[in-house]
């Protein structure tokens, strides 16, 4: 399979050489190649590592390209090369601790040569007339041709012993695989489509040498190359009425400004603003205009993007939608109709320009109702009125509220009322109250003020038990500063030691 791939690309070469489709050439070039290896020999990278340099070598063979846009920038550049790649080592011994005799240096190269197939996609950029910067990158494939090892050995007394050995091809441990690839890149400058000159620099991706200790094996090389183009491109052949000198994909013969890259619509000159008016005869070459104001354009008194000329309101900012007019406002609510969901009913803003809802249907809405989901009248700001029976209930339970002397304690004889109380509020879950505790003059201010407060608060609790959420009852103690009789007499001192509950929704 890998030697039929090789002899297609190699076809594919040869065809493009033999009938010279586009242009061929002769190249070569030095360059230095070191491999990149990693495995985990214990202290390999402070014992060996470092006497590795790279092996200086050179590349040659025949080059192709192909061109692959109209512009011709673009282009397919294969080539067939002989190559050779490898490293050295080089390490020094005290010859008395020597693991080989009295070795005292070791010098080695391994060389590996072969036929390499790379294809690059290039790009060209013209700097001048006849010089064009060069950058591509590409694939390559590389077939093992032949290989050796070379080895010197000098001992403390100077002997030097030296000999090759010819490196083993396979798939097994310990050989050099027969067929690898990899990448190139490379950047240079080609003269007048005769002579290109490129640095170049590729990189095996796939391992070229099994070894019997593990680790990855990959080829570098950092190289130049000349190449002598045999043949010119068909873009040195076209006849000069098909001839572009600006590359804008416009022939100079029709080109009105053939120094300068444009567009066919405007005869080859450039359009900066895009309005289908070349600058050169474009009064305003940096905003899109009209012909009928020679490239400027239509003026926009009210500077909401419409032009005069197709804006029904000249003078007042408006959208495009409304022909540059202001968006409507049906029902005069403030809010314009495409944000109104009520276009014929004056609204608010909160709810895109419908009225407030009203959802107990009592006419006050639910902005302004403080009992929204039970009709009630407008004097109660939208809640019902509570019923005598219910707030006469509710006062004879206050009335049988006792506590302990000077305490908070309830005593038990009250818990009947209080438990009535709930039952009450249970009945209708929008109900709120007020719970007020009050004393009598006797005693300092700021103990009869804690005290009421402190029973007040016992009240809520015992009916926060009896289920009634917290938030619907309100704590506060007055101590003695609403009396409602005179505290003069111990028979007005009584009525003000009381508790009292106001019910509200």
């Amino acid at each position: 399979m890998k030697k039929t791939y090789l002899l297609l690309a190699l076809n594919l070469v040869l065809f493009n050489v033999m009938y010279a489709q586009i242009k061929w050439g002769i190249g070569a070039g030095p360059h230095n190649t070191t491999v990149i290896e990693k495995n985990r020999v214990q202290g390999w990278d402070q014992q060996y590592k470092g006497n590795f340099t790279p092996l200086g070598g050179f590349h040659a063979g025949i080059f192709s390209e192909i061109n692959i846009s109209k512009n011709t920038n673009w282009a397919l550049q294969p080539a067939l090369l002989y190559t050779n790649k490898g490293r050295k080592f080089s390490k020094s011994y005290d010859s008395t601790k020597s693991f080989i005799n009295d070795t005292s240096a070791i010098n080695a190269s391994w060389k590996i040569n072969y036929l390499e197939l790379p294809v690059n996609l290039i790009y060209r950029i013209p700097l001048t007339e006849k010089v064009r910067f060069i950058l591509g990158g590409g694939p390559y494939v590389s077939l093992q041709l032949n290989s050796k090892t070379t080895y010197e050995i000098l001992n403390a007394s100077g002997e030097r012993e030296a000999f090759n050995d010819k490196m083993a091809t396979g798939d097994a441990v310990n050989t050099y695989q027969k067929l690898h690839w990899g990448i190139n890149a490379l950047a240079g400058l080609d003269f007048n489509d005769r002579l290109l000159f490129t640095a170049n620099y590729s990189r095996s991706m796939s391992d070229f040498y099994t070894a019997g200790y593990g680790g990855s094996f990959k080829h570098q090389l950092w190289g130049g190359t000349v190449v002598i183009w045999l043949t010119a491109s068909k873009t040195t052949k076209i006849k000069a009425s098909q001839k572009d000198s600006d590359g804008d994909g416009v022939p100079d013969k029709s080109d009105k400004c053939p120094a300068e890259m444009g567009t066919a619509a405007t005869s080859g000159c450039p359009d900066t603003d895009g309005d289908g008016i070349p600058d050169n005869e474009d009064k305003c070459p940096g905003v899109a205009g009209i012909s009928g104001l020679l490239g400027c354009p239509a003026p926009d008194r009210d500077k909401d993007g419409v032009a005069d000329d197709k804006d029904k309101c000249p003078d007042v900012a408006g959208t495009a939608k409304y022909n540059g007019c202001p968006v409507p406002d049906s029902d005069g609510d403030g809010i314009a109709d495409d944000k109104d969901n009520c276009l014929d009913i004056a609204g608010t803003a909160k709810y895109n320009g419908c009225p407030a809802p009203d959802t107990d249907g009592d006419g006050i809405d639910d902005d302004n109702d403080k009992c929204p989901l039970k009709a009630g009248a407008k004097a109660n700001n939208g809640c019902p009125d509570i019923a005598k029976d219910m707030i006469d209930d509710i006062n004879k339970a206050a009335r049988s509220i006792l506590f302990d002397v000077s305490s908070d304690n309830i005593k038990a004889s009250s818990y009947s009322a209080l438990d009535k109380l709930a039952e009450i509020l249970q009945s209708d879950a929008e109900m709120k109250l007020d719970i007020e505790g009050h004393t009598d003059n006797t005693g300092s201010v700021r103990l009869n003020q804690v005290l009421s407060g402190r029973r007040a608060l016992a009240i809520k609790n015992y009916l926060v038990k009896k289920g009634i959420a917290t938030e619907r009852l309100t704590a506060l103690g007055f101590g003695s500063e609403h009396p409602i009789a005179s505290n003069s007499t111990e028979e007005g001192r009584s009525k003000n030691r009381r508790v009292a509950f106001k019910v509200k929704y």
